[in-house]
């Protein structure tokens, strides 16, 4: 019997009301992992930006900022804050004051590029500032091309060995966060990874999984929320990714069987009683200790 309420946190992210990406792809995974969630919108979209045109965009900033004060003023209690897409240094800058001002440990999935080069809208100011952001953060989780802006390294995405990325990982962790998890790492044609490296532990990671050829959206989102909730909860990482990566593997596999429109997101909700009860075996076995 549950006898102990759940952690609440803030996610700060994009809404977009069209495609399962953001906040509405996490929300359910971290209901399944027990947590409570107040959604902090920093953008708010018709669609996400992906694959639909005439997309509607609204910039948040200024309801961000309401949000925040109206929950500090209502002394709301929080357990961690978890960024996702954000639209602004601005932005950035509200949210490091507030967890400041609140001493909550910091997740940070520092959105701002892919495939080698930085998303639209963002310059090397925005760079600098998610820096920051990183430099105040317990967990960060950037893609390859993330993490060579962050690293201030030139990108390469071939011959990725485990001595690069642990590289890669340790150059990171100088920037003030503890725990870095590589995420979408292209290792071949057929095998994508995550490479997870636990400064104080001294620990490095790689883990492998099947690379599709179909792109996905979605997927970092999925993989985000999971590993915050574990994080928050005090579950070891190294034992949760595995499982993670057997969730959303499976979850892509059925997306395709079903043939439906890759751009509406991925279709986990058959695997989500299998994602429940290993996560709560993993939950049980980390309270027991």
């Amino acid at each position: 019997m549950i006898t102990t309420k759940p952690e609440r946190i803030i996610l700060a992210s994009d809404i977009s009301g069209l495609g399962k990406v953001a906040v509405t792809a996490a929300l359910p995974l971290f209901a399944i992992c027990q947590l409570e969630v107040s959604v902090l919108p920093t953008v708010l979209l018709s669609s996400h930006t992906g694959a639909f045109p005439k997309v509607y965009i609204d910039d948040y900033t200024v309801g961000m900022q309401a949000f925040l004060k109206q929950w500090q003023s209502i002394g709301v209690e929080f357990s961690a804050l978890v960024t996702g897409y954000l639209k602004s240094s601005q932005q950035i800058t509200s949210l490091i004051d507030f967890i400041e001002q609140e001493n909550l440990p910091l997740i940070v999935d520092p959105i701002m590029a892919d495939n080698g080069k930085l998303y639209k809208g963002f310059d090397d100011h925005y760079i600098s500032s998610m820096r920051t952001l990183c430099q105040k953060a317990d967990l960060i989780l950037p893609n390859l091309t993330e993490a060579c802006f962050l690293a201030d390294l030139p990108y390469q995405d071939n011959d990725l060995t485990e001595q690069f990325l642990k590289s890669l990982a340790q150059r990171l962790s100088e920037l003030g966060a503890k725990k870095i998890l590589l995420t979408g790492l292209p290792l071949s044609h057929d095998q994508i990874g995550v490479a997870y490296f636990d400064k104080e532990e001294g620990v490095f990671s790689l883990y492998r999984g099947k690379r599709f050829q179909q792109q996905f959206f979605g997927t970092g989102d999925m993989l985000t929320g999971l590993v915050a909730a574990a994080f928050v909860q005090g579950i070891d990482l190294q034992k949760c990714l595995p499982v993670f990566i057997n969730f959303i593997e499976k979850s892509l596999v059925t997306t395709l069987k079903c043939d439906s429109d890759l751009r509406y997101g991925v279709y986990y909700q058959p695997h989500l009683g299998d994602l429940f009860k290993e996560f709560k075996r993993l939950l049980e076995v980390s309270n027991e200790k």
